[in-house]
Parts: C-alpha cells; sequence; structure tokens
C-alpha cells in the first residue's frame, strides 16, 4: 500500500498535466482565432484605399500609415501576435510531452 504522500504526489502530477492540457486548449483556441483575423483582414486589406489629401498629419487613424498604406500595419501587428501564440502554443506543448513521459 501507498503511503499518503505517494498518493498526494501523484495528485499533484496529474493536476500539472490536466493544468497544461486545459492551457494548450486555450492557446489552440486562441491561435485559431488569429488564424481567422488574419485571414479575414488580408481579404479585406487590398479592398482599403483612401484620399490622404483629407486627413492631416496628427489624425491618421488605426493603420498608423494612413489609407494609403492599406492596412498592412494592422495585418502586421495580427501577424506577430499569432506568432507569438504558436511560440506559447508549442513551448507549452514541449512541456505538456514531458510530464506525460515524467508521470510514465
Amino acid at each position: 500500500m501507498r503511503s499518503n504522500e505517494d498518493l498526494m504526489k501523484g495528485i499533484l502530477k496529474r493536476k500539472a498535466v490536466y493544468l497544461a492540457r486545459k492551457q494548450a486548449r486555450r492557446l489552440t483556441g486562441a491561435a485559431a482565432g488569429l488564424i481567422t483575423l488574419l485571414i479575414i483582414m488580408l481579404s479585406i486589406v487590398p479592398d482599403v484605399t483612401g484620399n490622404m489629401t483629407q486627413y492631416t498629419v496628427y489624425a491618421m487613424g488605426a493603420t498608423i500609415l494612413g489609407p494609403k498604406a492599406g492596412g498592412y500595419v494592422i495585418v502586421a501587428l495580427l501577424s506577430f501576435t499569432l506568432g507569438i501564440v504558436m511560440t506559447l502554443l508549442i513551448q507549452k506543448h514541449n512541456r505538456l510531452k514531458k510530464l506525460i513521459k515524467k508521470e510514465d
């Protein structure tokens, strides 16, 4: 029969694996959402045009570069964020594999 300490260690290991899997699912959902946003933005950006004469220097809008740039800054920011989320997802997946391997 195992001692209480051994049982507690087993419970804590299973809890760590459960929490790592839960976080990996959240990161996967975030990555899927960002991919969807990126695809939508890539389909919208070529249609974004405008006239620079009506905008002044201090009111360029959310694209930072104004409408003539075509919104590519937003696509770049979404891509960068997607890269960060994917990196976190890969790191979490590797940690999860190590936890499962250590548990066996």
